[in-house]
């Protein structure tokens, strides 16, 4: 993460909180539209577009209070990670605690490669599942992709 990410992640993060949302992640990169800072927020009960609205509407004076890109242009996202997400980093596996995720290896780990159960624990480099009457640990390296499972 480039410190002009931590930098906006830090200055921006009170003031989500006070739109009644978190912070999750903070992205910076080239798109087809040019330059875009896109930020992931989350809230119980699931992010509405007003969410997105409100918190991009508090954060737009401080970013360009910063001046993330030198004074170059450059676009303004403020989205929810979504249902289907892969999940990556430790902040995103821990937002997910107590939930069920489907989860696919690399490789097989006690001769399978898909698993599925509640996320119990998680930390740099494991997560651990509980599935119906056993507690799994899998290390962080061995996921091929790990996601929210999804019932209708």
């Amino acid at each position: 993460m480039s410190k002009n990410v931590e930098m906006i992640e830090q200055a921006i993060a009170p003031i989500v909180k006070t739109c009644g949302c978190n912070l999750l992640e903070v992205e910076y990169g080239k798109t087809p539209d040019g330059m875009t800072l896109t930020v992931f927020i989350t809230k119980e009960g699931g992010v509405t577009i007003e969410d997105c609205e409100r918190v991009h509407t508090a954060i737009d004076s401080k970013i360009d209070e910063i001046d993330i890109s030198n004074g170059e242009p450059f676009n303004l996202s403020v989205s929810s990670f979504g249902l289907s997400r892969q999940l990556k980093t430790t902040k995103e596996f821990q937002y997910r605690m107590n939930e069920m995720l489907e989860v696919k290896l690399f490789a097989p780990l006690n001769g399978k490669k898909e698993f599925e159960g509640t996320l119990v624990a998680v930390d740099e480099g494991n997560i651990s599942l509980q599935m119906r009457n056993e507690k799994l640990t899998i290390p962080r390296t061995s996921i091929a992709s790990a996601k929210l499972k999804l019932n209708f």
